[in-house]
């Protein structure tokens, strides 16, 4: 984790923008006394043909009664936030972009080229991912071209000649595409990796942790104590229409034929549950260990107790450009990483993108007291850029003091929702050569990309500690709504019951503290209340997938959970 830029996507003071390039949006830098400028752009100086035009967009902040003016040789050519150039002739021009406030004054200036033959620069992704049978839109962009051509080439022949390509293939492996872009300028020329993988028909029972090709046939395990029932339901990969399951106990069938199961067990002792579903024949199978009644193992607070959670026990982030360990890293660094952060209490910890986690022990056994937040987990945001992470918790059932057992989600305004993904599974695939984006996959159908931005430059934004070519994170999935609101990049906020998301609580609750949260919440995989006691694990997983042109990923950033009824 680069410890420099906890949770400092910055918000750039002023940025100015070409219609194809952004500025860094992201938490606020501390104020400053007067206005700043900074010019960003991605290419260098513009360069256009005659005749072309560009949208220069100035971002100010921090600047009181501000008043704007754009010149180029002294003649002033537009006085708002945006001015729109277009090169009439061949020549070089210095345009000025000029703040004055009533708290002071900044001003930069950038070069606008005009030439008479600008070559274009074409621009597309290095690598993207697709799945077998499935159409993918792919789509390059021009820079100072007039009248693109563009030409598609696969095998040598020619699969679109304008800027979108919808590739689809069965068979799985790696492909070539061969791009040009053409103007009257001269051309540009570059080529495309798609992956193409397998869609496979599958089911699996989360355990609340990670999970690779290694370690995919590894039974899983819960526990329920004695006297409580608990609901089972696997996550379901590439089948369409899943229906007709059938469930057996210990190889007794069971009258069950939904997705979701109830075992209430009658004595203590491990039972092996599976779950076929038929239109598939894809089956799997998990261990239940029935344990003492609950509040066997709860554990008092002692004289050494602390509030906040004490211990680390897991940490796996997903890829992001706050993600920085290298290749010669260990699973124990991330480790390290994440009880340093307990231990000193004040400050952020990264999650990384979609269903990135962290687990965290108490010292002791957190109760649930009735009427009154349980929990306290604070986050890093704004107004206009929530990152929101879904809580999950887990009791010691079987007083191990390991997060073994089974994981309860606190169920937040979302919940329920149709746009709301129970057991949502993104499978990260490590890149092959540094300084790339990470490609992913879902098991839904979707592929996508976490992509390197020019201001987080470390070799890897994948967490290389992680053994294998690839690995999977599972959890709840959120709408994602990021957007560009005029020149903010926006990621919004929902009602309540998440971290790093900007909440005034539950409306049904007299507590407003957007950042409290309930132990009665917690709920068993299909939706029901789960009645837990007291918990002694918490985890903290994001839970959108989405990203912008400046910004980056989402990614839940908290700190560490604290008793509020300590």
């Amino acid at each position: 984790m680069n410890s420099s830029f906890l949770k400092t996507k910055i918000r750039l003071p002023l940025v100015l923008l070409t219609a194809l390039w952004a500025c860094g949006d992201e938490d606020p830098k501390p104020e400053l006394v007067a206005p700043a400028a900074v010019i960003q752009v991605t290419e260098g100086d513009v360069n256009l043909p005659v005749g072309g035009s560009v949208t220069l967009t100035a971002i100010v902040e921090n600047a009181t009664h501000p008043v704007y003016a754009w010149t180029v040789d002294g003649q002033v050519i537009s006085s708002t936030l945006t001015c729109r150039f277009t090169g009439s002739a061949i020549g070089e021009y210095f345009i000025h972009f000029r703040v004055d406030a009533d708290n002071g004054k900044d001003e930069k200036q950038i070069k606008v080229t005009v030439a008479g033959n600008t070559p274009p620069v074409l621009s597309l992704p290095a690598a993207v991912m697709v799945y077998a049978g499935m159409d993918k839109i792919l789509t390059a962009e021009a820079k100072n071209a007039t009248a693109p051509a563009y030409e598609w080439r696969l095998n040598n022949e020619v699969v679109s000649t304008t800027h979108t390509c919808t590739f689809r293939q069965t068979a799985a492996g790696n492909y070539t595409l061969d791009v040009k872009l053409t103007t009257a300028g001269g051309s540009d020329r570059k080529t495309m990796t798609v992956t193409v993988v397998a869609a496979v028909a599958e089911l699996y029972f989360d355990d609340g942790h990670y999970r690779t090709a290694s370690n995919a046939a590894t039974l899983r395990k819960m526990t329920v104590p004695l006297g409580k029932s608990l609901v089972l339901t696997p996550v379901i990969s590439h089948i369409e229409h899943p229906d007709n399951f059938q469930w057996t106990v210990d190889g007794v069938p069971q009258s069950a034929t939904t997705g979701f199961f109830t075992f209430t067990p009658t004595a203590i002792g491990t039972s092996l549950i599976s779950v076929t579903e038929q239109t598939s024949s894809a089956t799997t199978e998990v261990q239940v260990e029935c344990t003492e009644p609950e509040g066997t193992f709860f554990r008092e607070k002692t004289a050494s107790s602390k509030a906040s959670a004490a211990t680390a026990l897991e940490y796996i982030p997903a890829p992001g450009q706050f993600i920085n360990y290298p290749i010669e890293t260990t699973m124990d660094k991330g480790l390290q990483d994440l009880q340093t952060w307990l231990n000193n209490g004040t400050s952020y910890f990264y999650a990384g993108a979609y269903g990135g986690y962290f687990i965290a022990g108490f010292d002791h056994s957190v109760s649930n007291v009735a009427g009154k937040a349980d929990l306290q987990i604070r986050g890093n945001t704004i107004p206009s850029w929530c990152e929101p992470g879904v809580v999950w918790v887990m009791q010691d059932n079987n007083g191990n003091g390991l997060p073994d057992d089974t994981w309860y989600e606190l169920r937040g305004s979302e919940t329920g929702k149709s746009e709301t993904r129970q057991r949502h599974a993104v499978t990260y695939f490590k890149p092959a050569a540094a300084n790339a984006d990470v490609l992913w996959a879902d098991n839904r159908g979707q592929t996508g990309s976490i992509d390197r931005l020019i201001y987080h430059q470390q070799p890897y934004y994948y967490p290389m500690f992680v053994a294998g070519e690839q690995f999977t994170l599972t959890g709840t999935c959120l709408a994602s709504g990021t957007s560009l609101d005029g020149i903010i990049e926006v990621s919004p906020c929902f009602n309540w019951g998440y971290v790093d998301n900007i909440s005034s609580g539950n409306p049904d609750r007299e507590d407003t503290d957007g950042s409290h949260f309930w132990i009665e919440d917690a709920v068993q995989a299909d939706g029901t209340p789960a009645h837990l006691q007291y918990i002694d694990f918490v985890k903290v997983q994001t839970a959108t997938i989405g990203k912008a042109l400046a910004s980056g990923e989402v990614s839940t950033e908290a700190f560490p959970p604290v008793d509020l009824n300590f």
